[in-house]
């Protein structure tokens, strides 16, 4: 009784436990993506090979590592599963597995992957120790396996009961759940029931741990504990966020660490018996290493203390506890809860035992461990706070409490963290006592300075004044100092600087001596890269330096060499290495661009750990590496930061299972009992196997029950009896042979670096072919003689055939590679040539305006503009043929007349061809004949060909131009009677850069451009000739648009005539008669010039200084500067500029607010309209390609700054003009727009200001001041006034009502007198008159009458 009592009292107390948060664990899943057959996963088995058998609503699934296959009902066949819903699975490790269905029982023969079926009906329950108990209603039953039958042998009094769950104690007493009537205990010697611990309720799960106690599971009632003292009662609590997930738990189990995991409707729970603590696991749809279901089904544990989870809707999670040794920091939008950004740069803890976490895009972040949670330090402009949030360098002074923050282009910043001020020591330009740079890149302290390296040097900087001086300005070594990755000082003084691209310099203070380490590709003993990002020393005193493409590398002090340590020699993961530090255990921990590593001083080897080895972190940052005061290691990445304690990295290896898993012979995968014969087991449960010999080709396919990523090993076999030598698998599963001789084989499969994984072996044994006999030998030896003799005979001809065709095959390549250096240098010089034929061409064009010049000179002075002119077109030709080679000729078509066209074309060379007295005939079939092609590509092929004939015809020659239409196609020929093509060149007159032996000018790429053109249009072109008397070329263009594409298609801005251009012929180049452009000089109107060609430069500046005063730059960078210093009226720049291109400049002009109104004239030698409409996007005004006409450019500038100058005037004097016609860009239209609505908000109150215009529009008075008066032309003052009258304008004339007195108030005027003077003064007529539509004149007119009759 007393026994009973404590019961019951124990069921009735229950037990809340203590919680805590629970940590980071990866969990990996099994889901339909990895073919499981359905994702509601009832309940897992693992069986003696270490398969994972996995019940669903959908059939049976086994998964071994490598894939996962599928179980189920198939109709007709007997031995297939009879029903796909699997409730529960238990196995007797013998190859024997039983499935308890929604429709009955069923048991598996793994050896021959046979179903067959126990019981048909509701089996409420099923459990295997020693023999498999069934429950049926009330009744617990034996299945006999030598009878084949079902023995009754224990029946519950309560004949509603039903059996739901079943467990065996160590002490024989069977543990009985029912899914109605709570849980019974039973003495299985004496058949007697002991008690019945749980009334009511549904028994959902028994489970029994290491310690002999029995957990249960409830539908409701939580999960009991039955210890050999106490029984507790676990609930769920609303209340409590972490304690027990639900009251309705499904399953238990428990880990080689003693911690129970416990499954339930709503979460995963684990539960420390010691301490009393639960931690809670959910499903969270945002992280992919979560629970992919709340609702666990089942638990249990395999071999290696791996759990496996079933859930509702989740398919299977899996995890191995022992592994889960890393802590995870992510991006959160919670301060407190994770970090400000994913990427991690540098790390260091204070006294406080703080964490301080720089990070690149987030500012600071500072963890504290005691508490768990996170404070940001971010910037925030107009309070005091951190200056730039992309930190790059951490340095902690204990001695003042305040932490020293390198940005990049933030600066120098201090935190005092007594008051949590920030100060910033920006970099100004002009003064030698700040920092050189606003990139700061690392920081070290030394006696009271700090030594900070930059992105411009290295200074010694006062923490106490601010002040900062340049280091090694006085040595000429340190002059190649510039970008500055790390700073360190040894256990000599000796401070060491990485220099990026200068190798590393070691300084002593003492002897004030700079000494310069570098890569010598000569000396292997030298640094081997000249690209360091990190340097550290370690107890032994040796200095590791961490490179950038070459490893790690260590420095003797006594010999002053360095050694490697790379990949290639030492297994390091990847050569780029960011950071490295020593451990407490004396090994180097190590971050690359792929990870993380140790290094083994001792043994000089690597250990990598990579994702594939369970390691969080597959890409580390640079500097990201920090090593705690308590051992901890920090790593940090572009997704987060993870810590672990390095003794916890290296586990013991823990053994598994290789299992032969599947066989292909011949690609066909070999079932139980087939046609083949080979297997009448699985092959698991195969010892041996025997192929006949046309079993040429076998395949074998192992898996391995290891599903531990770090406990990953290497899997290596070999046949014996083939060969003695091991080969790895490097991750693959299946083992392929082919051919092999008649005979007996071992394969023997093993892991190359766990000795507690068994081998596994499987004999096979090759069978000869029946047909191996003398006679067979004797007639294959005959074939083979004959087959012999005829391969050697046809062997010997096909090789005089390739010797041959490799010959030729050789010159046409030889040939195709002349003409493409040919094309390629003529290309390219045509680009150089661009900016001298500027000079050249410009120079001409001032000297031709100069009237005093001789007519003699003058004449030669014309032909040197003639020839440039001809230079030029012979360029843009050359360019257009490489593009259209390049396959980057676009065609646009539209339909045109194609007699009309060429008719065009006749009368532009008429004149021409008459000078020469060569007859010109234009004939034609038809009077209109529509034609779709690209007017101006094809005028370059009719341009090509009426040239080509002028070149060969003589005088008193005939050249005739005919078109007609012939089936569907339009026909052009141009006839000569010219020399004539010789026959032998015929076939190569299209060729690339041929020319014939008659005539030798020429470039030899016309024709061949022609034809490029022509067959871009579908078409074709044809030469008939005969030496002595002419040719005839042919163009057929093909009728309709159909054969061409959509994109194709364009309609031109003007369909109703092609737009030509015409090139005249070589021997014709046009004169063109060049006149100043009128223009005033004008000292307030300044204009900038970039442009690095100092010649053109020069040119420039002698045209453009008549109109404006000008300031030149030579590059982009320090023309942006100019600009903003200067603030010029126009920037005429050239596009390919040293530092900053010219199209950069714009954008930067045209994106900034004070900047954005000036206008930009782009200079390119660049002819193709993607690179004008490029600059036109970025904002330029005009777009002006090399070579220039100077008249044309220096009228487009003065356009540019009269047109403002006018705009700006009609906006001033006529009361009607809109503001909007001021704004060039959207920045202006906005700052206007907000302008205008200010002053109207203002606009009745005479006190309105300069002061309150700055105020409201957010703008310094001076900046307000310099961009009204850039928009508009007027100071803001008058710019207020002008509104203010034009307001009154449309007062006057839209509200007649209203008197001037009346309006002057609503503008603002103090008094009406004062108001009709402005009027008078801005618009020239006063405000009666204006309201009466007087003109000006009109009232001058009347003024001037009154004043005559007084």
């Amino acid at each position: 009784m007393k026994t009973k009592g404590l019961i019951l009292i124990s069921l009735l107390f229950i037990v809340f436990a203590k919680v805590s948060k629970a940590q980071d664990f990866t969990f990996r899943h099994l889901t339909t993506n990895e073919g499981l057959s359905q994702i509601t996963v009832n309940s897992i088995y693992i069986d003696e090979y270490g398969f994972v058998w996995i019940g669903t609503r959908d059939g049976l699934c086994r998964y071994n590592g490598n894939d996962i296959k599928t179980f189920k009902l198939q109709k007709g066949n007997p031995n297939s599963l009879f029903c796909n819903t699997v409730i529960q699975l238990e196995g007797n490790q013998e190859g024997i597995i039983y499935l308890l269905c929604t429709e009955g029982l069923s048991e598996f023969n793994f050896k021959t992957e046979k179903f067959t079926t126990l019981i048909e009906g509701d089996v409420g329950a099923i459990y295997y120790n020693e023999v498999l108990y069934i429950g049926l209603g009330n009744e617990l039953c034996i299945f006999d396996p030598d009878l084949r039958k079902i023995v009754p042998f224990f029946r519950l009094p309560d004949k509603y009961a039903r059996i739901s769950r079943l467990l065996k104690d160590n002490n024989g007493i069977f543990w009985i759940g029912t899914s109605n009537n709570g849980l019974y205990r039973l003495n299985t010697e004496n058949k007697v029931l002991i008690d019945q611990p749980v009334k009511k309720g549904n028994i959902t799960s028994i489970y029994k741990d290491k310690e002999y106690g029995i957990w249960v599971g409830s539908w409701t009632n939580g999960l009991f504990w039955f210890t050999k003292d106490s029984i507790k009662n676990f609930r769920y609590n609303p209340i409590d966020k972490n304690g027990l997930c639900s009251d309705f738990v499904r399953d238990c189990c428990e880990d080689n660490a003693g911690y129970m995991w416990i499954g339930t409707f709503h979460g995963l729970n684990r539960y420390d018996k010691k301490t009393g603590e639960f931690m809670r696991f959910e499903a969270d749809i945002n992280n992919p290493e979560s629970l992919t279901h709340s609702s666990i089904w089942c638990i249990v544990k395999d071999q290696q203390g791996s759990l496996w989870m079933g859930t509702y809707f989740g398919g299977v999670n899996y995890f191995n506890p022992e592994y889960e040794i890393y802590t995870r920091f992510k991006m959160s939008t919670k301060e407190e809860e994770g970090l400000s950004s994913p990427i991690v740069s540098h790390m260091l803890e204070d006294k406080h035992g703080n964490l301080w976490i720089a990070t690149e895009g987030g500012g600071l972040n500072k963890y504290d461990p005691k508490t768990k949670t996170f404070k940001w330090y971010k910037h925030i402009p107009g309070q005091n706070s951190i200056s730039q949030n992309n930190i790059k360098a951490l340095y902690y002074d204990t001695d003042h409490d305040c932490l020293w923050i390198g940005t990049h282009l933030g600066s120098l910043n201090k935190l005092d963290l007594k008051t949590n001020l920030f100060t910033n020591y920006p970099s100004k330009e002009g003064d030698n006592e700040s920092l050189p740079s606003n990139i700061i890149r690392d920081i070290v302290p030394y006696k009271d300075s700090l030594i900070i390296a930059t992105q411009n040097g290295v200074c010694m900087f006062n923490p106490v004044d601010g002040k900062c001086r340049q280091m090694f300005k006085d040595i000429k070594l340190g002059h190649s100092i510039k970008m500055v990755a790390s700073l360190f000082f040894d256990h000599e003084g000796t401070l060491w600087i990485a220099a990026t691209g200068e190798g590393v310099f070691a300084y002593r203070f003492d002897t004030n001596e700079l000494t310069n380490y570098r890569h010598d590709p000569k000396d292997s003993t030298s640094l081997s890269n000249n690209n360091v990002n990190d340097i550290t020393e370690s107890h032994y005193n040796d200095l590791w330096f961490s490179t950038s493409g070459s490893g790690l590398d260590r420095y003797n002090y006594k010999t002053k060499t360095f050694e490697n340590f790379d990949m290639q020699s030492n297994g390091l993961s990847s050569d780029c290495v960011y950071s490295v530090c020593e451990s407490r255990y004396g090994k180097l921990l190590v971050i690359t661009n792929k990870g993380f590593s140790q290094f083994d001083q001792s043994s000089k080897s690597f250990y990598n750990y990579t994702i594939e080895d369970g390691f969080p972190l597959m890409t580390a940052n640079e500097n990201a590496l920090y090593l705690s005061a308590e051992g901890e290691v920090f790593l940090g990445g572009v997704t987060g930061l993870i810590s672990f304690n390095e003794k916890d990295l290296r586990f013991a290896p823990k053994p598994y299972n290789i299992i032969l898993n599947r066989l292909s012979v011949n690609g066909k995968d070999v079932k139980i009992n087939d046609d083949t014969g080979i297997l009448h087991n699985s092959l698991c449960n195969t010892k041996e196997i025997t192929l006949q010999s046309q079993h040429s080709v076998f395949s074998i396919e192992f898996a391995v029950s290891n599903f531990i990523p770090a406990n990953k090993d290497e899997i290596i076999y070999k046949l014996e009896g083939f060969s003695d030598k091991w080969t790895e698998t490097h991750g693959q599963h299946s083992i392929t042979y082919t051919n092999l001789n008649p005979g007996k084989y071992i394969l023997i499969i093993k892991g190359k670096n766990n000795p507690f994984t068994p081998e596994a072996k499987l004999y096979i044994k090759v069978l000869p072919p029946f047909y191996k006999t003398i006679y067979a030998y004797t007639i294959y030896i005959l074939v083979i003689g004959i087959i012999l003799f005829y391969l050697i005979r046809t062997y010997k001809g096909r090789i005089k055939l390739q010797e041959s065709l490799k010959y030729e095959k050789k010159h046409i390549q030889d040939i195709e590679r002349l003409n493409q250096s040919k094309l390629r240098f003529f290309t390219n010089i045509s680009h150089e040539f661009r900016t001298p034929l500027t000079l050249i061409t410009g120079y001409a064009e001032m000297l031709m305006q100069v009237q005093s010049f001789a007519p003699a000179v003058y004449n030669k002075i014309l032909g040197i503009y003639k020839n440039c002119l001809q230079l030029q077109e012979l360029i843009t030709e050359l360019l257009d043929f490489r593009k259209q080679e390049q396959g980057h000729m676009k065609i646009k078509v539209w339909h045109y007349d194609i007699v009309n066209f060429l008719y065009e074309n006749y009368l532009i060379f008429k004149e021409y061809t008459a000078a020469k007295q060569i007859q010109f005939i234009f004939q034609k079939e038809i009077d209109t004949l529509d034609v779709w092609f690209d007017a101006k590509q094809m005028q370059k092929v009719i341009n090509n060909l009426i040239s080509n004939a002028l070149k060969h015809t003589k005088k008193d020659g005939i050249i005739t131009i005919k078109v007609r239409k012939e089936n569907n196609e339009a026909v052009i020929d141009v006839n000569d009677t010219g020399t004539g093509i010789a026959p032998e060149d015929i076939d190569k007159i299209f060729d690339r850069f041929y020319q014939n032996a008659q005539t030798q000018s020429g470039t030899g790429i016309g024709l061949a451009f022609a034809k490029g053109i022509v067959e871009l249009h579908h078409g074709t072109i044809n030469v008939n000739s005969e030496l002595g008397k002419g040719a005839t070329f042919t163009v057929r263009l093909k009728l309709g648009e159909t054969h061409f594409k959509k994109e194709q298609i364009c309609e031109p801005e003007n369909t109703t005539k092609p737009l030509l251009e015409i090139a005249k012929p070589e021997i014709d180049l046009r004169e063109q008669e060049l006149t100043d452009t009128p223009a005033l000089k004008n000292n307030n109107v300044k204009m900038l010039i970039v442009e690095d060609n100092d010649e053109l430069k020069e040119m420039l500046v002698s045209i453009f200084s008549t109109f404006y005063t000008v300031i030149t730059s030579s590059d982009g960078q320090d023309g942006w500067e100019k600009v903003k210093e200067e603030l010029p009226d126009i920037v005429l720049s050239d596009v390919m500029i040293p530092r900053m291109s010219g199209t950069e400049l714009c954008k930067l002009i045209k994106n900034d607010i004070d900047t954005c109104h000036i206008p930009v004239v782009l200079i390119t030698a660049r002819t193709a309209i993607e690179y004008n409409m490029e600059g036109l996007r970025l904002g330029a005004d005009d777009y002006v390609t090399k070579p220039f006409n100077i008249n044309l450019l220096v009228s487009r500038c003065n356009n540019l700054v009269n047109s403002r100058i006018i705009l700006q005037e009609k906006f001033s004097k006529q009361p009607q003009t809109a503001l909007k016609m001021l704004a060039t860009n959207a920045m202006d239209k906005n700052i206007l727009d907000k302008a205008v609505k200010i002053i109207e908000k203002y606009i009745d109150n005479p006190e309105f200001n300069i002061n309150i215009f700055a105020r409201e529009m957010g703008i310094a008075r001076t900046n307000l001041f310099a961009k009204i008066k850039a928009i508009t032309g007027q100071t803001p003052n008058e710019f207020i006034s002008t509104i203010r009258l034009k307001k009154a304008a449309i007062l006057l004339k839209n509200n007649p009502e209203l008197n001037i007195s009346e309006i002057s108030d609503m503008v603002g005027f103090n008094s009406s007198r004062y108001f009709s003077k402005c009027f008078k003064a801005q618009y020239h007529i006063n405000p009666i008159s204006y309201r009466k539509g007087i003109s000006g004149e009109e009232e001058d007119n009347n003024e001037s009458m009154s004043e005559n009759v007084y």
